[in-house]
């Protein structure tokens, strides 16, 4: 049995409405976002997870191995951008390029209105310094 625990970016909303697939020892499983329990024989396997978007968004790949336990648990975080890979692992994994989807967008609207309003209050200032 493998445990594949699935999660996207809360900017990344729309991929709710697609489900990530799973590639098993090249049998197709379509996942859902949560916790996801696939039946494994015990010994290696080959993992590759992905999002159905447009294109096959946030591709990753992993190897486990169930010999030992007879279990195992994965992880996988789909990217904060449609252009990015996935990450995937056997500890809890943070959406790639976080930081980066965060700047561009929050940071880039917030440039904008400081320099819209930046603009209309400079023009304030040299309207009223002009009259003297």
């Amino acid at each position: 049995m493998i445990r594949i625990s699935t999660k996207y970016f809360w900017l990344t909303f729309m991929f709710a409405f697609f489900k990530p697939w799973l590639i098993i020892d090249g049998q197709q499983v379509r996942l859902n976002w949560g916790d996801n329990d696939i039946p494994a024989a015990p010994g290696v396997h080959q993992l590759t997870i992905w999002v159905p978007y447009l294109w096959k968004i946030g591709q990753a790949t992993f190897t486990v191995d169930t010999t030992a336990a007879g279990s195992a648990q994965v992880y996988y975080a789909a990217p904060a951008f449609t252009f990015g890979s996935g990450a995937v692992g056997v500890t809890p994994q943070e959406p790639p390029n976080k930081v980066l989807a965060l700047i561009i967008s929050l940071g880039l609207p917030a440039l904008i209105i400081v320099c819209c309003c930046g603009s209309a209050i400079l023009s304030a200032f040299s309207n009223s310094s002009s009259n003297y």
